[in-house]
């Protein structure tokens, strides 16, 4: 039964992780950080060796985050549109709930040094910047329209997949914002929406190929050097909050609402560091 459990609390991490993917400045990996498994993640499917070890948890986590793409793709895209301000405060509330956890994992061997405001400054500061690009509207690039195969167009989402990939599994950093940067954000949704092959079979082989090399460079930094990668993450974090602050945000109803929202997100994630921390003490 408590592997049972296990296994769907992994699930359910999963689903977060991909509808937070879908979300244009929403960070997957820093869902990975509120849940507690960016570390298990990281290490899982740094080498061939270790995914075969971590086959059953990386299968229930594939699960839940491919559910979640495929329903953020179809749901998320009308609740943006209804309320846009309680669901971007939603997830604010479960990225500050998640800090403290953040902060404990990165301090677990050494305390902190003044040295660590320096990668926290630099990453908040990247956050930050590409937030405030994306609102000056300093890159458009027009969406590809596939019908059929086409070779040049497969190529450039199997390496732009490759490079959201990485980003993905970086707190802070928004993997579909990125996607629209390299201009294929809206291909992917199309194609998710139409379940078009011929984008998402591409996209899917780049993926893989991202999130395995960028895990292991990430897993590599974290054993050298803990404490300032984690630094840099606690950057990437709390710029992420600006990052996705909605626009409608201000003195009235709807963000009073919002508010709401930010305190049920603080409290789910809060409830599923509660889980995590009586799995460990079992186990």
């Amino acid at each position: 039964m408590n592997k049972t459990v296990e296994h769907l609390r992994f699930f359910l991490c999963g689903i977060v992780f991909g509808i937070a993917n879908v979300i244009p400045g929403v960070s997957g990996g820093t869902m990975l950080v509120v849940f507690g498994i960016f570390d298990k993640l990281t290490e899982a499917i740094s080498g061939f060796k270790k995914i075969i070890g971590n086959l059953s948890f990386l299968i229930s986590f594939a699960l839940g985050a491919g559910g979640g793409i495929l329903l953020s793709a179809k749901v998320l895209g009308s609740l943006f549109k209804s309320f846009p301000v309680q669901t971007n405060m939603f997830f604010i509330g479960l990225i500050l709930g998640g800090v403290p956890l953040l902060y404990r994992f990165g301090t677990s061997e050494k305390s902190v040094k003044p040295l660590c405001a320096v990668p926290f400054m630099i990453a908040m500061a990247v956050v930050i910047g590409l937030t405030v690009l994306d609102r000056m509207n300093v890159i458009d690039i027009a969406p590809d329209e596939v019908t059929g195969f086409d070779l040049i167009i497969s190529i450039k989402l199997v390496v732009c997949a490759a490079i959201a990939a990485v980003t993905m599994i970086i707190p802070g950093i928004s993997g579909s914002f990125v996607m629209m940067l390299l201009g294929v954000y809206q291909t992917i949704i199309s194609a998710l929406d139409s379940f078009n092959l011929y984008v998402i079979i591409p996209f899917a082989i780049g993926a893989v190929i991202g999130i395995i090399l960028g895990s292991k460079l990430i897993s590599m930094l974290i054993k050298k050097n803990k404490l300032m990668v984690y630094s840099a993450l606690m950057g990437l974090v709390i710029g992420s909050v600006y990052a996705i602050l909605p626009e409608g945000f201000g003195f009235n109803l709807e963000t009073g609402f919002g508010f709401v929202c930010a305190l049920f997100g603080v409290l789910a994630s809060v409830l599923i560091e509660k889980l995590n921390s009586a799995e460990k003490s079992e186990s």
